[in-house]
Formats: structure tokens, C-alpha cells, sequence
């Protein structure tokens, strides 16, 4: 499972580094090995290379903005729902008395 985890997390990562790189070179007009070297501290970030690849995916690749939020942050999505159904089967147990 870690390395199925790992596998996915590395094409993600993958993925947004070239949708930032593309963003660059749609927007900035920066050849191909500018634009991926300055995308590498840009992804880097944590919000703001998630930011700059949905933004790189709708640029640079002509995604729908829909489309684009859900390919990089399925994974905060995903935790959110995961986290608020721990929560109301919490709220939900039984309470025994103290």
C-alpha cells in the first residue's frame, strides 16, 4: 500500500511541476528549461504550487478550472471527506456515562 501511495503521490507531483512549467511558458514566454527550472521552487510550496499548477493546468493546458482543482487537490478533498465522516461517527457513538 506505501508503495502505491508513493507511486501516486510521485506522478502528482510530476504532474504539477509540468502544469507549472506550462503556465510559465504560456503566460511568461519562457523557453522550456527556464520555465522548468523556475518551477521547481515554484511547486515546491506546498498552497501556492498547488495554486500555480491548477492555474498552469488551465493556462498551459487548457483544462476546465473544475477539472483542473479537482486533479490537485483530490487528495485534501479526499482527506476532508475521510476526517468529517470520523467526526459524525464520533458524534454518532453512544455515550457511556463517566
Amino acid at each position: 500500500m506505501q508503495k502505491l501511495a508513493f507511486g501516486v503521490f510521485l506522478v502528482m507531483g510530476v504532474t504539477n511541476l509540468l502544469a507549472v512549467q506550462a503556465g510559465l511558458m504560456q503566460t511568461v514566454g519562457l523557453p522550456w528549461l527556464v520555465a522548468f527550472l523556475v518551477a521547481i521552487p515554484v511547486f515546491y510550496l506546498r498552497y501556492v504550487g498547488s495554486i500555480a499548477g491548477i492555474l498552469g493546468a488551465v493556462v498551459g493546458w487548457h483544462w476546465s478550472l473544475p477539472a483542473a482543482i479537482l486533479l490537485f487537490a483530490w487528495p485534501a478533498i479526499l482527506y476532508a471527506v475521510l476526517r468529517g465522516g470520523s467526526e459524525l461517527r464520533a458524534l454518532a457513538a453512544p455515550r457511556r456515562p463517566a
